[in-house]
């Protein structure tokens, strides 16, 4: 172990699996702070989240508290009297009361390139908006939203191929080593903490059940990019007549249409392998590949349409008729 130094974790979802599982074999945890188990499913049963059950895993002590407005949890962490507390979407804001309680710093392990993206969901936006490359960032934490000094810093390029699933796995790992490298950094006291830039500041909002409904009128590129920054969860979603409908999978193809006044949205058509053709913003045009009823399975394009009518002059749209 790194000097036996003593560390709180604090994290929720698969993201922060990864840092955990890297500062547990090279550090001291102390105990782990995640958010309370939720019910799910049919049965509405109890579900431990992913940092939960990987710290039962290594017999680590968790805590699940709703917020540090407690004068007892605040007490808490203060008697375990730690060097560092990390921090990886956790979820909860912390008040200065805990950032001022480490013997170092309080660090949080975040997934963009900043001051591009500070929020929730920096991996989903990044993708959305076109970037080319982003990050992963550990910073001195701040009482406001990411706005704290950047300690170290790893950049990687957004590969055209990449989706919110895929570049998550990457930078969820990457955090994992910057925290390493950021806590080694502070120990030896060999950082120089880098204030971030007042320009090019951007924030990744909460993704919202609107954020998930298709806009046609959107070119093919831009579309294709929310299909990927939605990829796993919760997906790019349309509406044709009554029925909600997930896209998952589209590709952009050139198309000749002889028709007037299409519409964005509309199915206009059919490509080679007999798969639905839609009208894009900008004249632009996508062939959907991948496709599922709500409630349904997801299927291909061809085999979807041999159980679901689409009549040519169709359209796709944002809400119900």
């Amino acid at each position: 172990m790194r000097n036996k130094k003593s560390v709180i974790f604090m994290g929720t979802p698969d993201f922060a699996v990864p840092s955990l599982e890297k500062i547990h074999k090279e550090y001291h945890v102390l105990s782990v702070y995640t958010q309370p188990p939720k019910k799910s499913g049919r049965g509405l049963r109890t579900k431990l989240n992913p940092i939960h059950e990987i710290s039962n895993n290594y017999n680590l002590p968790v805590k699940t508290p709703q917020n540090f407005k407690s004068f007892d949890i605040i007490e808490e962490i203060k008697n375990l009297k730690p060097d560092f507390i990390i921090v990886v979407a956790y979820g909860i804001i912390l008040p200065k009361t805990v950032l001022d309680i480490p013997i170092f710093f309080c660090l949080n392990g975040h997934a963009s390139d900043l001051p591009r993206w500070r929020g929730a969901a920096p991996i989903q936006r990044a993708i959305e908006a076109g970037d080319k490359t982003t990050a992963a960032c550990a910073m001195i934490m701040e009482e406001t939203l990411d706005t704290g000094p950047v300690i170290a810093k790893k950049k990687i390029n957004i590969l055209n191929k990449d989706n919110a699933s895929s570049l998550h796995d990457k930078l969820s790992k990457l955090t994992a080593n910057v925290l390493i490298e950021s806590m080694d950094k502070i120990i030896q006291n060999k950082y120089k903490p880098i204030k971030q830039k007042i320009t090019g500041i951007k924030y990744a909002n909460k993704i919202t059940s609107n954020d998930t409904l298709i806009n046609w009128t959107q070119n093919n590129e831009e579309i294709l990019r929310k299909l990927r920054s939605l990829s796993n969860w919760p997906g790019g979603w349309t509406y044709h007549n009554q029925n909600r409908i997930r896209i998952h999978e589209a590709k952009k193809i050139e198309f000749s249409v002889g028709k007037e006044n299409i519409k964005p949205g509309e199915f206009i058509g059919y490509s080679g392998n007999g798969s639905p053709i839609i009208q894009c913003g900008s004249n632009s045009f996508l062939e959907i590949t991948q496709i599922q009823k709500e409630g349904k399975k997801k299927m291909n394009s061809q085999d979807f349409l041999r159980g679901y009518k689409i009549n040519i002059g169709d359209k796709f749209r944002r809400d119900k008729m």
